[in-house]
């Protein structure tokens, strides 16, 4: 194999409610940048970045994710579900901050794995740096166990643990596909 290109391209859906933060996640991990407005994402929004995952001090991987910014307002359903196909690995996101996008996890969870029943999912915590936290971690971390999932908390606005996010959720589908 050729060091040009990268040896794995992964397909990466972002879901959640609508203005829980999917769309500045990606921003924050692509482009190192954050809006303060709030702007819906309609339709889908695709966003690429090219990585590399050390997966032991031997053994480093180059990955393109192919990101899916996938539009959270119930009337996008349908075409959410055909943008799924194919999915490697997604993240599901709630707002600590709004309660009913923590009670929603489960549905997006439970669309993806009808679509994806291998991908890698991340649960995602976000905005962990609003003092107005209405969701407690132990809820996040509680939910993350019921579904097996990773569980991990970012601040899109300030960057905490993006990279951790994207970096983790590709070495853990690399794993599964490489060995």
């Amino acid at each position: 194999m050729t060091n040009e290109g990268p040896e794995y391209i992964l397909k990466m859906c972002a879901l959640g409610d609508g203005a829980v933060g999917k769309t500045s996640c990606i921003m924050r991990f692509t482009e190192d940048s954050f809006g303060e407005k709030y702007k819906a994402t309609i339709g889908t929004n695709i966003a690429v970045k090219n990585i590399e995952v050390e997966m032991s001090k031997e053994e480093i991987f180059k990955a393109q994710i192919v990101l899916w910014d996938l539009a959270g307002q119930p009337s996008y359903k349908d075409l959410r579900q055909r943008y799924m196909v194919g999915s490697s690995m997604a993240f599901i996101v709630y707002d600590v901050t709004r309660p009913s996008t923590f009670m929603n996890v489960y549905e997006w969870y439970r669309n993806f794995r009808a679509v994806c029943p291998k991908a890698v999912i991340v649960l995602v915590a976000n905005k962990v740096d609003v003092k107005e936290r209405l969701v407690p971690k132990e809820a996040g971390l509680m939910l993350s166990e019921w579904l097996d999932l990773k569980y991990i908390e970012t601040s899109a606005k300030t960057g905490k643990n993006i990279n951790t996010l994207f970096i983790e959720c590709a070495r853990e589908t690399i794993m599964k596909e490489h060995y």
